[in-house]
């Protein structure tokens, strides 16, 4: 049973996923990611641990590397219109994408979505592109917070 139970582990543990700034998950927080898995853009979600400027101030911006990866080659640096949905939620506010300085970054719109959402520094988001008819979307899920470290 051990057996079973640590290779059903390493297939959660080991998702296509994409961290930034050094974010880890914890089981349960992988656990919670993989059943909420439901991207159909081919953009893997992007982890990351919510700063004190990513709550605060009016935008939010993404790693380069994922950003010159993933977004660069769909959306060019045009900026783009969509919308932002938290959890499962089904009604979304409307976000402005734009490519700056090479990254990715979520403009208008953004800080009433943190308001509305309740998601404060510290919290540990995935970030998963949604494709429907050609149009990206974006899902946010609220993962808990970062764990703290154990001396």
């Amino acid at each position: 049973m051990d057996g079973q139970s640590s290779t059903s582990f390493a297939q959660v543990a080991e998702p296509n996923l994409w961290y930034g700034d050094s974010t880890r998950l914890t089981p349960k927080q992988e656990v919670a990611l993989s059943l909420s898995r439901t991207c159909s853009s081919g953009i893997p979600p992007y982890i990351c641990t919510m700063k004190r400027s990513n709550v605060v101030k009016r935008q939010l911006a993404f790693s380069r590397e994922f950003s010159k990866r993933y977004i660069f080659p769909r959306l060019g640096t045009y900026g783009y219109e969509t919308q932002v949905f938290a959890g499962n939620n089904l009604f979304g506010n409307e976000l402005n994408f734009s490519m700056i300085h090479g990254e990715l970054r979520l403009l208008g719109g953004w800080p009433l979505f943190v308001k509305n959402n309740c998601i404060e520094a510290g919290h540990v988001c995935a970030f998963m592109f949604e494709e429907k008819e050609g149009d990206l979307s974006l899902r946010v899920h609220v993962l808990g917070t970062m764990p703290r470290p154990t001396i």
